[in-house]
């Protein structure tokens, strides 16, 4: 049995960490991508990594710059496997948008890997390097037109997610676009801003890791949070958990601290909080909610 001393010492170990990028500058963009370097020791051996971007095209060039550097850490470390969401909107008008953004955006995002996938091919064991394109939609989404771009995504081993919110589940009638989705989330509102993603995101992942015979209200009030970081690129400001994102409780600052300071911090955070009834009080209540979302 491990002793208290040692697990007292123990380092936290990140889930997930989710960037919110914004029009941040080229000096704030390699201070980000360097501190996120430095976390990635701190993450486990399937992490997530989410970065939401307003839309497609301004998303994409600082997610590739930032990759370069997850790819590094992966090459260094021969045991990690990270999977990368990346949430956007995409314009899907005509099939000419599919066409175009499939192959000046997608199809050079799936390149940027070839390494990891020949990797997982010669080794014959699951890629180290997962992109998940997370695609957001709106009332003007036409279900069509994007399971067409999904079609695009699994031929390319693209895994993708359709992300939805209470303006957009008219989309679920399409039972062939939802049988092309890896995963579907669904919003709680009508809202699709960085906070309402990340809200859902945290909540649904919960909910679905409950044992299936017990969801009761005791159950989910004692369910740990996944150890987690939320990045707002634009001022720097971190989070240490989605409660603390809702109400615009930063931690520190990414662009002034060491990534060993900024998790001293969050060690401490974690230990001494005590506002996680709260987010098991946000979680009770969405599920209730959830009850009568469309399947």
């Amino acid at each position: 049995m491990m002793n208290n001393d040692f697990q007292t010492n123990l380092k936290p170990v990140l889930q997930k960490i989710f960037v919110v990028l914004g029009k941040h500058d080229r000096e704030q963009l390699e201070k980000l991508s360097l501190t996120l370097s430095n976390l990635f020791s701190y993450m486990n051996f399937t992490s997530h990594l989410y970065f939401m971007a307003e839309n497609l095209s301004e998303g994409m060039p600082n997610l590739e710059y930032i990759q370069k550097n997850i790819m590094v850490f992966l090459k260094e470390n021969l045991f990690a496997r990270f999977y990368v969401n990346f949430i956007h909107r995409v314009p899907l008008e005509t099939v000419k948008d599919i066409d175009y953004n499939f192959n000046y955006y997608y199809q050079a995002w799936k390149r940027s890997i070839r390494a990891f996938d020949i990797e997982s091919n010669e080794h014959r064991e699951a890629p180290r390097l997962v992109l998940l394109p997370v695609v957001v939609t709106d009332r003007r989404t036409d279900s069509k037109l994007l399971a067409g771009l999904f079609d695009r995504f699994n031929s390319s081993f693209l895994l993708p997610v359709l992300y939805l919110n209470t303006n957009t589940f008219f989309l679920t009638k399409d039972e062939n676009l939802l049988m092309k989705a890896h995963k579907v989330y669904y919003g709680h509102s009508n809202s699709a801003d960085a906070a309402e993603i990340v809200s859902t995101i945290c909540s649904q992942d919960i909910l679905e890791k409950a044992p299936p015979d017990v969801a009761s209200r005791a159950v989910l009030m004692n369910a740990p949070c996944p150890a987690a970081l939320i990045i707002s690129a634009q001022d720097g400001m971190v989070y240490s958990c989605m409660n603390a994102f809702l109400r615009k409780e930063s931690l520190t600052n990414i662009y002034g601290e060491h990534a060993n300071t900024l998790m001293a911090q969050y060690d401490q955070y974690r230990k001494s909080n005590s506002d996680c009834l709260e987010c098991r009080k946000q979680m009770v209540e969405w599920f209730s909610r959830s009850l009568s979302l469309p399947r």
